[in-house]
């Protein structure tokens, strides 16, 4: 779609000086930087109108929780466009950079710190209780993990200790009973965290949130941001563990790792097979860092803490 055709989309666009693609995930949306005068940009996310009621709601709790003091990015327009036939999304900019590019430039305090506040921004958006007509948890996760398993065994992708793993969880299956239904970012990790000056800025992309485990935003950790930083990833479970953490908190942590392994492998398949290579090595990295779910606390996390 041609820039002056994207101003059409809403009134808040009429003034724009530039459009510039964004590097956007592998959602299917297509993301721009819009630039409206020296002092204001805008994000623009653009995706297919089936989106249009399930990020609207999305939207209406990225707002209240940004009202509530959550630092993200501000909801300023959600929309569909016949025209285009699309679904619009406007969205305000978080100043900074992105922190999985631009972390290792700080001290390892200064990471360790950025990751403290993540783990209370993280908590905070915990706070949000499920609607009512949500179905359990536990249903839903286990339905979904069947799924993922079964798609991953008809793959032909395999890793190493698989069934190791699977007898982990199944083993572990009852502690995923009658876990609370919250709010989750359900994408938290250090390419949607913004830093600047050397500290937490906000949180961005919603898109793939949900209700469920709190625990269960922590699987991203393992698999993303402990790779880029250790430091970080200490220190947003030490904030978490110490405020927030039950008795269960790093067998349900190791049992959410564990089904990651299958979702994740599943994940790259359809959406980038190209590196799902790099996705069973980071799986198997996971599967080292846990000794193959003998230790529920992972050992970069130990040894942190020892160090």
């Amino acid at each position: 779609m041609e820039h002056e055709k994207m101003k059409r989309l809403s009134p808040l666009l009429t003034q724009a000086i530039s459009f510039q693609p964004m590097t956007s995930g592998f959602s299917g949306n297509r993301t721009y930087l819009i630039t409206i005068s020296s002092s204001e940009k805008l994000v623009l996310k653009l995706s297919n109108l089936k989106t249009y009621s399930s990020f609207k709601r999305k939207a209406s709790v990225q707002r209240k929780l940004k009202d509530r003091g959550l630092l993200c990015s501000e909801v300023m327009e959600i929309g569909m466009s016949a025209e285009f036939n699309c679904t619009y999304r406007i969205f305000s900019l978080i100043e900074g950079e992105n922190a999985r590019a631009s972390i290792h430039l700080l001290t390892n305090e200064e990471q360790y710190e950025i990751g403290r506040r993540a783990g209370r921004e993280l908590s905070f958006m915990h706070t949000c209780h499920a609607p009512s007509h949500v179905a359990p948890w536990d249903e839903r996760v286990m339905a979904k993990h069947e799924r993922y398993v079964h798609t991953y065994q008809s793959s032909g992708v395999t890793f190493a200790q698989d069934q190791f793993v699977l007898d982990f969880i199944k083993s572990h299956v009852d502690a995923v009973k009658a876990r609370p239904n919250q709010f989750q970012h359900d994408d938290f990790h250090l390419g949607n965290i913004i830093i600047q000056g050397g500290e937490y800025a906000g949180v961005i992309d919603f898109d793939q949130s949900d209700w469920g485990d709190p625990v269960h935003d922590f699987y991203k950790l393992s698999l993303f941001s402990r790779e880029s930083s250790v430091p970080f990833s200490a220190g947003q479970l030490d904030h978490y563990v110490s405020t927030q953490a039950t008795d269960d908190f790093w067998l349900l942590f190791s049992i959410y790792t564990a089904m990651s392994c299958f979702s994740s492998i599943v994940w790259t398949l359809s959406y980038d097979p190209e590196h799902v290579k790099d996705m069973v090595n980071r799986v198997e990295r996971m599967l080292a860092d846990h000794d193959r779910f003998h230790l529920l606390k992972p050992a970069w996390y130990s040894n942190w803490h020892h160090s």
